[in-house]
């Protein structure tokens, strides 16, 4: 088995895209990438508009590849959009090869938002998406609902599995989901993928920071590797959370260097260009 991260903020732009090879499978996973328009007062910086274009453009030289694609929830870091702004993914430039299984979660407890995101997909697929959860065929799994880190609505995880290796793509649980910890560490998982909370937001208490850590503890103490990016990389604190958590970002997984570039955004447009490229 092998793992790519396609984005992820740790790649300069907020996304959780993933490519997951097997023997006989290509299984993408929430193909979507976007950009905070305001964040410090100040729109996304060129250099985050860059990272961007890097992620959608992983995105869709897979995409022909793929023979499974996955979208565990309905927010546009992480799937394509009819009405995508600059930095995401339109609709209309997804299209999935022939014969693609494509895997999404059922509306049940959706905003009306999600669930109108959820049927511009199947429309432009021009297929019948039933609700995905349960579903198990061997190598591909998906469960759920589990919550959404700061309650926005529910999340679908999912497990890619190939002899004793098994990669868990947790996504938006932000590692607060007690329900959504003891389904990943029941898959006995060898590699998970998960967001971690998002420190940079002052509604974040210090109660979900010390069941996040301990909620890291247990994941880290099966898998073989935890990844932990996503909203905790929002913040320049992030980076240390995670190796305190006993994690590595998407970047170091795929031996680059972290580049948080929204958490920096007020420091990349106070630099002078030359410093900056």
């Amino acid at each position: 088995m092998q793992v790519l991260f396609l984005g992820a903020e740790s790649l300069g732009a907020r996304s959780m895209a993933t490519v997951v090879l097997t023997a006989d499978r290509t299984v993408l996973i929430d193909p979507g990438v976007a950009l905070a328009p305001k964040r410090s007062g100040l729109p996304p910086h060129p250099l985050e508009a860059a990272a961007a274009e890097r992620t959608r453009e992983a995105v869709l030289e897979w995409l022909p590849r793929a023979t499974d694609i996955v979208v565990t929830h309905f927010h546009g870091d992480h799937m394509p959009l009819a009405d995508a702004d600059p930095s995401q993914i339109p609709l209309a430039a997804f299209a999935p090869p022939k014969g693609c299984r494509i895997l999404v979660p059922g509306e049940g407890g959706h905003s009306g938002q999600s669930r109108a995101r959820r049927r511009a997909f199947a429309r432009a697929l021009g297929r019948t998406l039933p609700a995905a959860e349960g579903e198990d065929d061997g190598v591909v799994a998906c469960a759920g609902p589990f919550a959404h880190g700061g309650g926005s609505g529910p999340v679908m995880i999912v497990a890619v599995r190939e002899g004793n290796e098994c990669f868990v793509h947790a996504s938006d649980t932000q590692l607060l989901s007690a329900e959504a910890v003891a389904k990943i560490l029941a898959w006995r998982p060898t590699i998970v993928y998960t967001s971690g909370p998002p420190l940079y937001l002052s509604a974040t208490t210090w109660e979900e920071v010390n069941r996040a850590l301990a909620h890291a503890a247990r994941i880290a103490g099966v898998a073989k590797t935890l990844v932990i990016d996503h909203h905790i990389l929002r913040g320049v604190g992030g980076l240390r959370w995670v190796e305190d958590a006993g994690g590595v970002s998407a970047a170091t997984y795929m031996g680059a260097r972290p580049g948080l570039l929204e958490a920096r955004r007020r420091e990349l447009w106070e630099r002078p260009p030359a410093d900056i490229y």
